[in-house]
Formats: structure tokens, sequence, C-alpha cells
């Protein structure tokens, strides 16, 4: 007979937890009926929106109070690359590039749609091995991609 509670305990706890219950609920519905008491204040319900102000942007700023700004976009060149200077030997550095452009231009049937030679080497000797490799890398991937043979696949 030890181990069980006395029932008066018991009951205590049950009424305490049914009286927090019912309070939190009264408090719920004071909070409701207040937030509804304000939107009755607010006359803005009504579905009439040609009584209701509209914001009207400023628009009449004298031209020489703001600096002139150009539209078109600037050429900006990176460095390099993102990941820092191509160690690739320039030659096949622009094989590579022109083959795979080639080969796609070659299997969509678009001559010279991707074809871009512009390289970030530095000296004039790199950038002529680049375009080089780049003009005879697009040629025969364009032959391998307008036969399907993309990197002789």
């Amino acid at each position: 007979m030890d181990n069980l509670t006395p029932q008066g305990s018991n009951r205590w706890k049950t009424l305490s937890f049914i009286l927090i219950c019912i309070l939190i609920v009264i408090g719920i519905i004071y909070m409701k009926r207040s937030s509804n008491a304000q939107k009755l204040l607010n006359p803005s319900t009504s579905t009439d929106t040609s009584s209701q102000q509209v914001a009207v942007p400023d628009t009449t700023v004298d031209p020489g109070t703001l600096p002139q700004t150009t539209d078109t976009v600037q050429d900006v060149q990176l460095p390099d690359t993102l990941l820092g200077k191509d160690k690739r030997n320039p030659y096949e550095a622009g094989y590579d590039d022109g083959y795979a452009a080639g080969c796609d231009d070659g299997a969509a049937g678009t001559d010279h749609a991707s074809y871009d030679e512009t390289n970030n080497f530095a000296l004039p000797a790199e950038k002529q091995n680049y375009v080089k490799g780049y003009r005879e890398g697009y040629a025969k991937g364009y032959d391998d991609g307008r036969q399907g043979k993309q990197f002789n696949i």
C-alpha cells in the first residue's frame, strides 16, 4: 500500500491542470475579441478603393542632381582565370577548347556559333599559339561533331 499515492494529491493535480487549461482558453478568447475590436475602429474594411490614397513616386528630380551613367555594359577582363593562371600549354589549351566548341557546333549543325578564340594568356607568343591550336581543334571538332564522333566515341 505504500506504492499508491493518496487520492487527495492526485485530485489537486488534475484540478490544477484543468484550471490552467480553462484560463488559457479564456485568455485566447479575450485576445481574439480585443483584436477584432481594433479592426472595427479602422474604417478601411470597405471594398470601395476609389476613396483610398495611393502612393505617388516623386519623379521631379532635377537631371543635374544625379550622376549620369551609361546604359551599356562595360567589358571587364578577369585575371588569368578565377583559379589562377592557366598552367596548360597554350597550343594544347587552344586545341582542347576549340575541339570542344567545334564538337558542339558540328553536332548542332551551326558553323562557328560558339567559336571564341579569346584567351587570358599574357604573352603575345602564348596568345598566338592558343589561337593556332583553337583553330585546328575547332576544325577537327566540327568535323567529328558533324559525323557524330565527338571525342572519338
